[in-house]
């Protein structure tokens, strides 16, 4: 899943992209509001972290405006505000959720999980195909029981393969998704790690998972 983050504050800002990037999600960084109506406008994101104060203006006309664009993206203020008024402010402006600052990094995480299962994109703790687990809340996997370690990008794509099931999933659309907007379009990274990914899930196994869609992308799907 690709997150926007928009804080001015940049030690809060490195901190909470360390964070989500250990959490296997994928993330673009903004400081403020026109840095970060650029990227709502040319990349697609699941959620959106917004600052509700920011150097060149505030975050509930950013909120509306992300939410009047793009209706379907997840959006959590981050606010010093305490007030129920200035909360109630946030909500009605479309946000799906706030958290106050300080706050500690675990219930941030918590957050997004459950925006991201409101959203329809991330609804099942534990996802079964076959016998493949992925328990997506301890982001552990395994195989006919036995554990199998992933790295956070491997993970990550497994994951959202995974939650699109039986669809044939574009490498655009792996790329716009897992990876951040640093990722070169032009390489092909999507194809090493699948490559990568095949090695530890499929290999050795008569049955194989992960399949290529030709013309069209990569599937993971169980057995018929």
């Amino acid at each position: 899943m690709r997150i926007l983050v928009v804080e001015d504050d940049e030690i809060l800002l490195k901190n909470i992209s360390i964070i989500l990037k250990r959490a296997s999600y994928a993330v673009d960084t903004a400081k403020d509001v026109d840095e970060a109506s650029n990227k709502l406008a040319s990349m697609e994101y699941d959620l959106v972290l917004m600052d509700w104060k920011l150097p060149d203006g505030n975050g509930i006309d950013l909120c509306k405006e992300t939410r009047k664009n793009n209706p379907e993206v997840k959006i959590i203020m981050l606010t010093a505000n305490s007030q129920v008024e200035d909360k109630i402010e946030g909500l009605d402006a479309g946000a799906d959720d706030y958290i106050t600052k300080p706050f500690e990094m675990d219930e941030l995480l918590a957050r997004i999980r459950s925006a991201l299962r409101r959203s329809g994109l991330s609804t099942l703790k534990m996802i079964i195909i076959d016998d493949l687990q992925i328990d997506t809340a301890l982001r552990i996997v395994k195989r006919g029981g036995k554990e199998i370690a992933l790295s956070t990008k491997e993970y990550a794509l497994l994951e959202y393969l995974a939650l699109n099931e039986g669809m044939a999933v574009s490498r655009v659309d792996l790329l716009s998704h897992v990876w951040d907007e640093n990722a070169n379009i032009f390489s092909n990274t999507v194809d090493v790690h699948i490559r990568y990914l095949r090695n530890k899930i499929d290999k050795g196994r008569i049955t194989k998972l992960i399949r290529t869609i030709k013309g069209k992308g990569y599937a993971i799907a169980r057995v018929d």
